[in-house]
């Protein structure tokens, strides 16, 4: 059984590296032209549209900031006017900022709110319109456990803020045939800038029962499984992605 989603177009925040490089990639294996988006390494986003076109799928690579709802009108104007349509968002694009509250600065927290929370608004403002049109549509947010741990205040409330959006938008949509879910991966083994402090991943390790970090496939293929029509009755759901770390 497939999932549904040969021939659709997808687009894909935060899709040059890691997490949202493999999402791409897997929607594309699963039959998806896909767009990838960057904030500005055009060069990334180039390189991941050359490894789907290579699977014999059509693929745009667009830098726009998500924070600028201007920007984002434009990509997914041409992503239609080049592609036809939009049945899959998946927005992944992201900040950090792991520092203590009281040493957050106010361009961070303006950084964070920006990307994580004003970037699905944007984009989900602009596709819609679209998937109501088609009358139909799959939007996946991904958002990540420190709701549910507050390990870093800022961090989980920005990320609480895709939460209810996305209930907001499921019960919203849906008798339009939008379907609207969130991910929620714990930690994943990604190529970072600076490693991790090998103290906390041993921490983090033990109180996983996998005992061990996702992979980025682990959280694309949940990915690909909320965009198809596997999971056609699914809208609403924080889909927890984490080797048993959390269990709500």
């Amino acid at each position: 059984m497939t999932l549904g989603l040969d021939g659709k177009v997808a687009l894909v925040t935060g899709g040059g590296r890691n997490i949202g490089r493999q999402i791409c990639l897997t929607l594309a294996d699963h039959g998806c032209d896909v767009v990838v988006n960057v904030r500005s390494n055009v060069a990334e986003a180039k390189a991941v549209a050359d490894e789907i076109a290579s699977r014999g799928r059509r693929a745009l690579a667009i830098a726009a900031d998500v924070g600028d709802a201007a920007a984002v009108d434009d990509m997914v104007a041409r992503a239609k006017a080049e592609l036809g349509r939009v049945d899959v968002l998946v927005n992944c694009a992201a900040r950090l900022h792991h520092v203590p509250f009281a040493e957050l600065t106010p361009a961070q927290w303006q950084d964070l709110v920006g990307v994580v929370l004003n970037g699905p608004i944007n984009t989900c403002r602009a596709v819609l319109p679209l998937m109501v049109e088609q009358g139909s549509g799959s939007i996946v947010n991904v958002s990540g456990t420190v709701v549910f741990y507050g390990t870093w205040p800022h961090l989980a409330a920005v990320k609480a803020g895709i939460h209810g959006l996305t209930r907001g938008l499921a019960r919203e949509y849906g008798p339009r045939g939008v379907r609207v879910n969130v991910i929620v991966p714990s930690t994943v083994d990604t190529v970072r800038p600076v490693p991790r402090d090998p103290e906390r991943v041993a921490q983090e390790i033990a109180r996983t029962p996998l005992r061990r970090f996702a992979k980025t496939r682990e959280i694309a293929d949940v990915v690909a499984f909320l965009a198809g029509d596997l999971s056609s009755f699914v809208t609403g759901q924080a889909i927890h992605v984490n080797g048993g770390q959390y269990m709500p």
